[in-house]
């Protein structure tokens, strides 16, 4: 097989009808076919080519967004723009209408699962492998990040975090920013990250004016959670955490509580918010001014 031909048919892979299909790709600049759905935001899209030229090669899913759940269809590889080439590919395969189609529910994403690969051999080898792992078919389970700030972000969130765009919290949603660095994994469920978040933790602030906990993995916000109060460690049960010391439940504390609202979660999950620096501390209050003095250690 040429090497043409091994393109096309990486270009079609999952799709049941890409059989005999050929792509016509145009430049990203081109957006006149998925702007006359009128349910994109292109310009938002065409901003987003600045952060993609400082992550070299990458590669990157396509995905369904149902909830809070993305689900991949297509895995491509790349460099540039060529993840938002997609949007402008004129044709009558699977994967194209599949685009339009979610496109026109609101319900299409972009992911990119590693970037500032070394090289085009590289990337292909981590597509070759994100393609085995689809054929599994529960790559949300089978994928879990390994720690590395290269690891899966939307692409939302890579332009935030190369772009240094900070959100600043409002005083109304005033909260702390739990730092996760040490137990995010990518792909780890909802009750997973909320177990994370809620607790252990030595000497949370004790200042009634936090509402919020904003659980957070290389400075992006993963999920926001309306705090209830706070109890001593233990009072709740634990389903999916197996790194806790009882020894030191009588010492830490954990917060009742539960998801934010979508009006809140939609201002702050996936961007970079402004925070003072944590001083070693995993709990940082954030939605103050900025002379608030930070909280006790509370290494975790």
């Amino acid at each position: 097989m040429t090497k043409i031909e091994d393109d096309m048919v990486k270009e079609e892979v999952f799709m049941s009808n890409s059989h005999g299909a050929h792509s016509r790709v145009r430049s990203a600049e081109n957006f006149d076919v998925i702007e006359s759905m009128g349910v994109l935001d292109i310009e938002l899209y065409k901003s987003y080519k600045p952060s993609l030229s400082k992550i070299g090669f990458y590669v990157y899913a396509l995905c369904e967004i149902d909830g809070h759940i993305r689900i991949p269809f297509y895995i491509g590889k790349g460099q540039g723009d060529r993840c938002l080439q997609h949007l402008s590919e004129i044709n009558n395969t699977h994967k194209v209408k599949k685009i339009q189609q979610l496109i026109s529910e609101k319900k299409f994403g972009i992911d990119i699962l590693r970037h500032n690969i070394d090289s085009d051999k590289s990337a292909k080898l981590i597509e070759a492998t994100c393609i085995d792992l689809l054929g599994v078919g529960n790559l949300t389970n089978a994928v879990r990040g390994s720690g590395s700030l290269m690891g899966r972000m939307s692409l939302e969130e890579i332009h935030n975090l190369n772009e240094a765009i900070e959100t600043e919290v409002e005083s109304e949603h005033a909260g702390i920013a739990v730092l996760l660095n040490k137990t995010y994994k990518s792909g780890m469920s909802e009750l997973e990250l909320f177990e994370v978040t809620r607790g252990i933790w030595a000497n949370p602030p004790k200042d009634p004016a936090i509402k919020y906990a904003y659980a957070t993995y290389g400075g992006i916000v993963k999920e926001v959670y309306l705090i209830h109060s706070w109890v001593k460690a233990g009072t709740q049960q634990y389903f999916t955490r197996d790194d806790l010391d009882t020894r030191e439940e009588r010492r830490r504390f954990e917060f009742i509580g539960r998801k934010a609202s979508e009006e809140v979660r939609e201002k702050y999950v996936g961007k970079l918010i402004k925070k003072n620096r944590g001083y070693g501390s995993p709990l940082i209050k954030v939605g103050f001014p900025e002379n608030t003095e930070e909280p006790e250690s509370t290494k975790k």
